[in-house]
């Protein structure tokens, strides 16, 4: 009884240290774990191949979940997934090496879920928004199920339960291909395994109608991308099209098979960075385990009354596809691919946990199994470390910011793919930005006619970066986390309502002055932190880039230090470095926003000593040519909430 429970202790720790670690909220505005925070709760399209079981997942898990954002649900999503399959490698594990009279070995299962489910590629999936544990949830799931066929059979003849269980096979493979196409990866090992233990398998019979249908009744679920289409749904990409090609084209990722060819961004590394990497994964401890699996794998005497050689056969072949495809993948992240084939590696190094407990039977044999296991978890000699992302609000607020800008009636957002989703998903999940119209163009030329057409139209313009070549054609103000355009000299500021009395401050010998400033809490983050507003004037053309350097002190003047034992910096150009200092317009008033985040201090307010509370901001003003400083303000902080 005990036995059988571990799987299910196992899952449920691992779903507390995965949910513990999920970020809560987005993560970066640059990859596919915003789109999925967006496509899953709004019922949108997913980039090829459209992966509508995740889709339709996400939506029914984000309304049921009743506490955090939309993005955090999402995170939590890919945390159970990851939990249930660490649980389900963990009973696998247990059945493949079995103890001397064949009973599952616990020891084996959790050594084996612990090498996979705390090595760092598999953590960081299990934290965010991403495809990748859900499909590592069916990996496990039709190892299983395919693992141990042969016995529901009576005297080599068919019965009823082993239908069933291959109906059951063919429904895991519909839905692992509703979900990721890497599942066909795994036909090739599950057939060698049945045809091996289950010769007349390929004799036809009825029951095949049963299976068709359980492999072929989840990919229906793509039906659900022509449906929405055609409600007025359209992806985040622009790619999907709504014809019968263009659903193929989307279903089938045709445009995706150039990365076997070529791709400038792919990774390439060499076999001793690939063993590096392998050894991030599960330690020199763990990798030494698994030669001791392979042993097991190829010593038919030790393997006596434990897993058949198929199955062990089975799992190596998983390893070495997935990693051959890998290699022949051309992305810029090979190593998320590899999951599946890491998957198989714990468990082989759950069968050198096994193998010990073959050689060494009885107290003596748990001891040394409790031990290796040990070894794993506080040795992990070589082992990458884990992400804890639980406090990482940073990408969330800044789409706050750029989503809490004032925007007039019509205003039109420039900025590239990911930014602008982050914006979408702010108008979507928290009302934010609603009269702001988004388009997304990285190309920074279509960026720049797009500026020059709405500007004619009167339209109001915002851009999330800086585009070269407009300085010196436009005037500008920070508006939250996104700078306006505005035409020339006609650039508006903000009233400083909070702004104390104070003189102008001339730096830059005089050509430029800080006419006032506003430093309050930062009203759109989540954690501590500052929001800085400087109104700038130029008395006269300025020859110097300038740029700020905003800097932390305590009551004595000494910078005030973070967690990581640095200064609390930040270098950072006016209005972002879209108009630089020798194009502004002399007389024009300038309006620009700093953030400044706090949650970086080591030690909470209420224990640090009175003197080491940040209590000053200094704003330094210095030529970004030679770090020549030309002038300074101090600003008194306000308390934070």
């Amino acid at each position: 009884m005990i036995a059988r429970g571990v799987p299910w202790l196992t899952a449920a720790t691992a779903l507390v240290l995965y949910a513990r670690a999920a970020a809560p909220g987005i993560v970066t505005f640059f990859d596919d774990s915003l789109e999925f925070q967006v496509v899953g709760p709004t019922l949108g399209i997913a980039h090829p191949t459209g992966y509508p079981l995740y889709t339709l997942l996400g939506a029914l898990w984000t309304r049921l979940l009743p506490w955090g954002t939309w993005a955090g649900r999402m995170n939590l999503l890919s945390a159970a997934a990851a939990a249930a399959a660490v649980g389900i490698v963990s009973s696998l594990g247990s059945r493949l090496a079995t103890d001397r009279a064949g009973r599952p070995n616990p020891w084996a299962g959790v050594a084996a879920a612990t090498a996979f489910g705390l090595g760092p590629i598999w953590w960081s999936q299990a934290t965010v928004a991403e495809v990748y544990t859900l499909h590592g949830l069916f990996t496990a799931a039709i190892l299983t199920t395919t693992i141990g066929m042969d016995r529901t059979l009576a005297q080599g003849a068919f019965t009823p339960a082993f239908d069933r269980r291959m109906a059951r096979l063919a429904l895991l493979f519909g839905l692992g291909l509703a979900h990721h196409r890497m599942t066909l990866l795994l036909v090739l090992p599950v057939a060698v395994y049945l045809l091996w233990r289950v010769p007349n398998i390929r004799r036809p019979r009825r029951a095949w109608w049963l299976w068709a249908a359980g492999l072929v009744a989840p990919l229906l679920l793509y039906l659900y991308i022509p449906l929405v289409a055609a409600m007025g749904v359209r992806d985040l990409h622009g790619s999907y099209v709504p014809t019968w090609d263009g659903f193929w084209d989307h279903v089938l990722a045709r445009g995706y098979t150039a990365f076997f060819r070529d791709n400038p961004l792919t990774v390439s590394r060499t076999p001793g960075e690939w063993l590096d990497l392998l050894v991030q994964q599960a330690g020199w401890v763990g990798l030494a385990l698994a030669l001791m699996g392979l042993v097991w794998l190829m010593d038919r005497r030790r393997r006596a009354q434990g897993a058949s050689a198929a199955a062990w056969v089975m799992v190596a072949l998983v390893l070495a596809i997935q990693t051959a495809f890998v290699l022949a993948y051309r992305v810029p992240d090979p190593e998320v691919f590899l999951l599946p084939g890491l998957l198989a590696l714990g468990l082989l190094i759950g069968g050198g946990v096994g193998l010990v407990g073959r050689l060494v039977d009885g107290p003596a044999g748990s001891a040394l199994q409790a031990i290796l296991l040990a070894a794993l978890l506080f040795a992990p000699v070589g082992r990458g470390p884990l992400i804890d992302r639980s406090r990482d609000w940073t990408w969330h607020d800044q789409a706050r910011r750029m989503a809490a800008a004032d925007f007039p009636a019509d205003s039109l957002v420039l900025g590239i793919e990911g930014e602008m989703t982050a914006i979408r998903y702010m108008q979507a999940a928290e009302g934010r930005g609603q009269a702001a119209t988004l388009v997304a163009a990285d190309d920074p030329d279509v960026r720049r006619r797009l500026l020059e057409e709405a500007l004619t139209a009167n339209r109001p313009v915002y851009l999330t970066r800086e585009l070269a070549g407009i300085g010196d054609a436009y005037s500008f103000s920070s508006d939250a986390g996104l700078v306006r355009v505005w035409p020339r000299g006609t650039a508006q500021t903000t009233p400083l309502l909070s702004m104390p009395s104070m003189p102008p401050t001339p730096v830059d010998d005089g050509r430029l002055l800080i006419e006032g400033y506003a430093l309050t809490a930062d009203p759109y983050a989540t954690l501590p932190g500052w929001e800085l507003t400087l109104h700038w004037r130029a008395l006269e053309p300025l020859t110097r880039v300038l740029k700020l350097s905003l800097r932390v002190v305590d009551a004595t003047g000494q910078p005030v230090t973070g967690a990581d034992g640095e200064p609390l910096v930040a270098d950072v150009f006016p209005l972002r470095q879209v108009s630089l200092t020798p194009a502004w317009l002399p007389g024009e008033v300038i309006q620009d926003i700093h953030y400044l985040s706090a949650p970086y201090l080591s030690i909470p307010y209420p224990s640090v000593p009175r003197d080491r509370i940040p209590a000053r901001l200094l704003i330094v003003v210095y030529d970004a040519a030679d770090a020549t400083e030309v002038g300074r303000l101090a600003i008194d902080l306000p308390a934070l909430p």
